[in-house]
């Protein structure tokens, strides 16, 4: 092992982000400056019972996390072809505890075999509760099936990665899975797009594709903030996204949200749809807070898979129409072969929690 640090070393320091977050980089840099000691491939018998044996040497086993880390390339075929489809994959995901056996072992096993080096490593943080670790003698565990039924699995999915952490630990409880349920997925998302999919304001989902074009030449100075937010929007969630700030990229969507919630209440689209004629400006007010409620619901697609495709499916966006491709300002609504109808029932999405 030794006689891989400086190459380990230069690994590192010339790629940068492919150990992340920095805190975590920074501690297996640190432990290679300090110097590496060669590792043992073996554990007596005698220590490590259930161990894979030593070829010809049957009081030895394989240490455990060598065995273990190459499960990595023969689950893709390795001895047994030469091509691997998979490896190395575009990212690794550890947890923090076992960062020297992923950045540190990892490759230099893969540095002796002349193998691919990990593209880039994620390493998160852990789960506590009660800012204390989980342990059962404790008693502060999470029952994550009595969780699920109590809120859903894609709620819990949603706070799972909005409050987890990737360099500091989260902290679960029901009580702040209860807030995020109530303020994020009720109070911004779903009341966004009960508000404005009512059928007495009477969206026109099929004029919002000329209101996107119009809007990104022209917009009036109320609107201005909130379409450059949204404009921006799926290219600061991307980057963050990539890098595996989830918690961070959702916060951006939600603070989104929170925008055109305040942007339509300033507009009042329910006063407007009194006024005889009703005013052109409902479609815009309408088309602002919905494009909103579409944006969120493909950048919401890998967390909350289920509900987010239940809102684009109230917004009659089809199935192809939902890649983050089509997450752009606008690019939603275009003409199909048909009229696009918004569907009822969006207020019942989230159900009130007992």
């Amino acid at each position: 092992m030794s006689v891989f640090g400086e190459r380990l070393l230069k690994w590192i320091e010339e790629n940068p982000s492919v150990i992340y977050p920095a805190v975590r980089r920074n501690e297996v840099l640190g432990w290679l400056r300090m110097g590496l000691e060669d590792l043992s491939v073996s554990r007596p018998r005698n220590r490590q019972q259930w161990g894979i044996s030593v070829p010809g040497d049957s009081d030895h086993t394989i240490y455990v996390w060598v065995d273990a880390l190459i499960n990595y390339l023969t689950v893709d075929g390795f001895a047994q072809s030469d091509v691997l489809p998979f490896f190395p994959p575009n990212v690794q995901v550890v947890g923090k505890d076992i960062v020297r056996f992923h950045a540190v072992y990892w490759p230099a096993l893969l540095m002796a075999a002349n193998l691919p080096l990990p593209r880039r490593i994620l390493a998160h943080a852990h789960w506590t509760m009660g800012a204390q670790k989980m342990s059962k003698s404790i008693g502060n565990v999470a029952d994550p099936f009595v969780d699920i039924e109590r809120f859903g699995v894609d709620a819990l999915r949603y706070f799972i990665v909005r409050n987890g952490g990737i360099a500091d630990d989260g902290d679960y409880s029901n009580d702040e899975v209860i807030v995020r349920y109530k303020k994020d997925l009720v109070g911004q998302l779903a009341n966004l797009a009960a508000r404005c999919l009512s059928e007495r304001l009477g969206a026109d989902l099929n004029v919002f594709a000329r209101i996107g074009r119009e809007q990104l030449d022209h917009a009036e100075p109320g609107d201005i903030a909130l379409r450059d937010m949204l404009v921006a929007l799926p290219d600061r969630v991307h980057v963050l996204f990539e890098q595996g700030e989830f918690g961070r990229g959702l916060a951006l969507v939600f603070d989104a949200l929170a925008v055109a919630n305040k942007h339509v209440t300033e507009n009042e689209p329910w006063l407007m749809v009194k006024q005889a004629p009703v005013p052109e400006r409902l479609q815009v007010v309408l088309f602002y807070s919905l494009e909103a409620v579409r944006l969120a619901s493909i950048m919401l697609l890998p967390v909350m898979p289920i509900k987010a495709a239940h809102l684009l499916d109230h917004l009659d966006i089809t199935d192809n129409e939902r890649m983050w491709t089509d997450a752009r300002f606008g690019a939603g609504w275009q003409p199909l072969d048909r009229l696009r109808q918004s569907k009822p029932g969006v207020a019942q999405l989230f159900p009130k929690l007992e």
